[in-house]
């Protein structure tokens, strides 16, 4: 797998997006990997789903704080991570348990949905109200995807035009209630960011944009959660 030449955008203060790298998904298809790296107490730098790590990105990184917390999404499996551990030896790893309790959670919140062995991550960056989702939504530019790629994500519903869950993403994490139990948290941080591991970045209307994604999962909660707000108003 080729390394691409990467460089951190900043999304808001204190939070940046390290885009180009790719990792295999279902029938081999490259799908499209963001880094996620947040500022948190004490010159601390929290990564999110660590992709390739370059000098130039190690540089960056020192300059920035020190890389104390790796997080880990539930899928899929990270080839640089590795390289992450042998660089920052000192850095904690969060995976599925554990975060309730994480010393960085004053700055970013985190919530979790488990099922068995499967599990979901969404993080709060609480400053700027951006929301950071691992599989929740998928909404992938299938334009630069090799040809024989892009009905593969068409027939999943995962391109940009439309971003959802994955198919049977909620069967994974205990059904369709469950699934919903997480939305309506997310719900209530009112994000106004929602920043995709795999896609598009959702700039604005975060919550619109999060139940638009989530109608068929939410359909009945969507209709009571607009009647409430119309009787508040």
């Amino acid at each position: 797998m080729s390394t691409p030449a990467l460089a951190p955008v900043p999304l808001a203060e204190g939070l940046w997006a390290i885009e180009g790298a790719r990792v295999p998904w279902r029938l081999k298809v490259p799908m499209p990997l963001r880094t996620v790296v947040a500022r948190v107490g004490g010159g601390a730098l929290w990564v999110h789903a660590p992709g390739p790590l370059t000098p130039d990105l190690r540089a960056w990184c020192a300059d920035q704080g020190r890389v104390t917390h790796l997080v880990l999404p539930g899928a899929p499996a990270l080839p640089w991570l590795d390289d992450w551990r042998a660089a920052f030896p000192e850095a904690r790893h969060w995976q599925g348990e554990g975060l309730a309790d994480a010393p960085w959670r004053r700055d970013i919140r985190p919530l979790t949905i488990r099922h068995g062995d499967s599990y979901e991550h969404v993080f709060c960056h609480l400053s700027s109200r951006s929301a950071i989702l691992s599989r929740l939504i998928i909404a992938v530019d299938t334009a630069p995807m090799p040809p024989w790629a892009r009905p593969l994500v068409w027939l999943a519903g995962i391109d940009d035009s439309d971003g959802k869950p994955p198919p049977r993403l909620a069967a994974r994490l205990g059904g369709r209630k469950a699934m919903g139990d997480l939305v309506e948290q997310v719900l209530d941080w009112r994000p106004e960011r929602l920043v995709l591991t795999h896609g598009r970045i959702y700039a604005r209307d975060g919550v619109g944009e999060l139940s638009r994604a989530m109608r068929r999962i939410m359909h009945d909660r969507l209709w009571d959660r607009a009647l409430s707000e119309a009787k508040r108003r």
